[in-house]
């Protein structure tokens, strides 16, 4: 991969307070790097449920969000990083698998259909909806410390 025109690195401990300015950092970062308001604004989404989910189910203080653009391409890249928990870490992987299996809208609503009758209070429709609004292509990563990435990228 060419090197990025531009990058951004967040770290902050999980803070719900946290997020809605990292949105807006981020979003108005990528409307500039690649003057696009509409990309900007799903790749905004897309880090804003990754960063709360991360605050949510984040199991220490730190979580890590970079995100790269690349004009010369089109490519914009965000990833967040956070500690999570060994059955965290084996949920997230689970989950990851249902959704990206098959075509984004079906999965979309699968899981609103799941979230309906759920009653512990978690939707988990924020990776569905990653993937069904941007059109995203969605990496993930566990590293044997249970350190979880989710990557997602754009053109």
């Amino acid at each position: 991969m060419a090197k990025p025109d531009g990058y951004i690195e967040i770290r902050f401990g999980p803070r719900w307070k946290y997020i809605s300015p990292a949105r807006i950092f981020i979003q108005n970062f990528i409307a500039i790097a690649i003057s696009d308001q509409a990309k900007a604004d799903a790749i905004a989404m897309a880090a804003s449920e990754l960063l709360e989910n991360a605050v949510k189910y984040g199991a220490s203080e730190d979580t890590h969000c970079i995100v790269q653009a690349f004009p010369e391409t089109g490519l914009i890249t965000a990833s967040v990083t956070n500690q999570a928990t060994e059955q965290g870490a084996k949920e997230v992987s689970g989950l990851f698998k249902k959704i990206m299996a098959g075509d984004p809208l079906e999965a979309y609503i699968m899981q609103m259909r799941e979230a309906a009758t759920r009653s512990d209070g978690k939707s988990q429709l924020g990776l569905a909806r990653i993937r069904y609004e941007t059109g995203a292509n969605l990496k993930l990563e566990v590293s044997p410390e249970n350190r979880v990435t989710i990557t997602i990228e754009v053109r």
